[in-house]
């Protein structure tokens, strides 16, 4: 778990201006995330889902969490783009209960 969150954290550094969103649907594809960003696919199918998110959020419980069960999934050698195996109105109920938007219910125990 922490050799992923050391991965994630070089991708972004926690730098990134206070006043930006926890996390937003990509709306591009390709091309690099903005800075402190890393994108997130969350789901399998047609429900999946791509997120930017906030490097800085990764570590907080209901999102490590998370990557402990895509580290469960997937392996730690997955290689591509980091993939949580959740749906996503789960995902962004976990971030909105780190990012402090939330209300705590529906948090990443509602996962999977």
């Amino acid at each position: 778990m922490r050799h992923l969150i050391r991965r994630l954290s070089r991708v972004g550094d926690d730098s990134s201006s206070s006043s930006s969103p926890p996390t937003s649907p990509a709306k591009r594809r390709g091309g690099k995330p903005p800075e402190g960003h890393v994108p997130v696919h969350v789901g399998d199918g047609s429900e999946a889902e791509r997120f930017l998110v906030r490097a800085e959020l990764l570590g907080r419980p209901a999102l490590a969490e998370l990557l402990g069960r895509a580290a469960q999934e997937y392996g730690y050698d997955h290689q591509g783009p980091l993939r949580i195996p959740c749906s996503p109105a789960a995902f962004r109920a976990a971030l909105a209960s780190v990012a402090g938007a939330g209300t705590g219910v529906g948090g990443a125990g509602d996962c999977c």
